[in-house]
C-alpha cells in the first residue's frame, strides 16, 4: 500500500510540470492508494489560490462557489484511486499533554527525522494510519526532499520512499 505525497497529486495535474507525466503514471498504475486530511488540506489550499482557473468550467458545469473545492477534491480522490483515511486518536507529550495523534507523532519524530514540517506531518499521518492498521510500505512523492533523510525513515518507520522524476 501506498501513501501520496500531495507533490505528486499537483505534479500530475499542473499541464507545465516537467514530471506530469510520470506523476500521471505512478497515479495510474498504483494499486492501494492512501492521502490524508493533510493532503486533501494541502490540495484544497492549492484549489483556492487558483480558483479563477477553475471558476468557468465549475460554473458551466453548475456548481456553485461555496462547492467548488470539495468538488475539486472528490474528483481527485476518484480520478486516481486515492482513498482517504481519517486519524482517529490522541497522543501525549510528556510534559505537555494532550495532542491530536499526527501532531503528537511529528513531535516525537521531529528529533529523530530532520525535515520541514509539512514533510514531517506527511511522516506522523504515514505513522498514524500504520497504528490505525493500514499497511502502508512507500511514500511516493516527487519532493526529492525526503531522500536525504532516507535511512532515518526506514528505521523510524519501515517504509520505502519512491521518488519520481526530477525537476528540469
Amino acid at each position: 500500500m501506498s501513501y501520496i505525497d500531495t507533490s505528486v497529486v499537483v505534479a500530475s495535474l499542473d499541464p507545465l510540470d516537467p514530471r506530469r507525466e510520470l506523476a500521471l503514471g505512478v497515479l495510474e498504475k498504483l494499486r492501494d492508494k492512501r492521502v490524508s486530511e493533510l493532503v486533501l488540506a494541502e490540495l484544497a489550499s492549492i484549489v483556492s489560490r487558483r480558483r479563477t482557473v477553475l471558476h468557468k468550467t465549475l460554473r458551466r458545469i453548475g456548481v456553485r462557489d461555496e462547492l467548488a473545492v470539495p468538488v475539486v477534491l472528490l474528483y481527485v480522490l476518484k480520478r486516481f484511486g486515492l482513498q482517504y483515511r481519517r486519524i482517529d486518536g490522541r497522543g501525549n507529550i510528556c510534559p505537555l499533554g494532550d495532542f491530536y495523534l499526527p501532531l503528537a507523532l511529528a513531535i516525537e519524530l521531529s528529533s529523530k527525522v530532520r525535515l520541514k514540517i509539512l514533510d514531517l506531518l506527511h511522516l506522523a499521518y504515514i505513522a498514524a494510519l500504520k497504528e490505525q492498521g493500514e499497511e502502508i510500505h512507500e511514500l511516493v512523492t516527487v519532493d526529492d526532499g525526503f531522500k536525504r533523510e532516507e535511512e532515518a525513515i526506514k528505521r523510524e518507520l519501515k517504509i520505502q520512499i519512491k521518488t519520481i522524476g526530477n525537476p528540469l
